[in-house]
């Protein structure tokens, strides 16, 4: 009825384990917890954290808080699948022993946590079936026969045996389970789908830049042009002012030689005419 009771209340808390979770702790480090049997003392260390595939293993060590015959100790290692459990393993720690008070057994138990392995934390059933001897003295009084006269009472013990057998048990939360969570695999999914647009979009941008640069290029060619052009339009209008300023000082030239040839033709020719005949009577 004792494991019975157990049984139901290790299922109810690996269900709550496994539907509430855990904190995850940042570092895997290694943790203890004892589990107090009736006849012994029995301390789990393990990580306390582990991830799908990945191989741990439970350091068990088991301590007689009385003098008895172990029959059998099993560790039983479970994880909470939705409301269901799943066994990892089952190992025998020890078995057919007579220990005493202080008597210790260690053993190390290695598993692998599956691959589908959800969220949760594994959970450690704790078995011990014990064989208790009790010893019953009874005592029997007899006196020698009546031809003695000084006779005594002499007592006679006779032991009996009585054998117990003990079946006990107690849970204990070992690693925690570091899988992915639905959401975090919905959210891992939106990321890299987030990832892919941002590369598209940085390879748009980069094609952007580069084409931009181009056209950047070609409108500081074009700029250069035009400041080539200006420059020679500038040289050119010079070029006019001067020649137009030269063709003033040419034709105002030419207008005073005109003006002065004209004036010495003039004037040779008033000087070359004949002199009047005086009259005839």
């Amino acid at each position: 009825m004792m494991k019975f009771s157990s049984l139901v209340i290790f299922t109810l808390v690996v269900v709550l384990l496994g539907s509430a979770g855990q904190l995850v702790l940042a570092d895997s480090t290694q943790v203890s917890n004892t589990v107090s049997l009736s006849h012994l003392s029995v301390k789990l260390a393990y990580p306390s954290e582990v991830l799908p595939s990945q191989s741990i293993t439970i350091d068990i060590q088991a301590t007689a808080r009385d003098s008895f015959r172990l029959k059998s100790l099993e560790v039983q290692v479970y994880f909470a699948d939705g409301n269901s459990l799943r066994q990892l393993t089952t190992a025998t720690v020890s078995k057919d022993l007579y220990m005493s008070k202080g008597d210790q057994i260690n053993k190390d138990i290695q598993t692998t946590v599956p691959a589908d392995a959800p969220r949760t934390s594994l959970i450690a059933l704790v078995s011990e079936t014990a064989t208790m001897t009790y010893y019953d003295y009874s005592y029997y009084y007899y006196y020698p026969p009546y031809y003695y006269r000084n006779y005594s009472y002499y007592y006679v013990y006779y032991p009996s045996y009585s054998y117990s057998s003990v079946t006990d048990d107690g849970i204990a939360p070992l690693s925690y389970i570091k899988a992915t969570t639905p959401e975090y695999v919905s959210l891992q999914t939106a990321y890299q789908m987030l990832l892919q647009k941002l590369d598209q979009s940085q390879a748009e941008n980069q094609q952007l830049k580069q084409t931009l640069d181009a056209r950047q290029a070609t409108i500081n060619q074009l700029n250069s042009d035009i400041a080539a052009l200006n420059q020679k339009f500038t040289s050119a209008q010079g070029t006019i002012t001067l020649l137009e300023v030269t063709s003033i000082i040419l034709v105002g030239i030419l207008v005073a030689l005109a003006v002065y040839t004209f004036r010495e033709r003039n004037r040779r020719t008033a000087g070359a005419a004949p002199e009047p005949s005086p009259p005839t009577a």
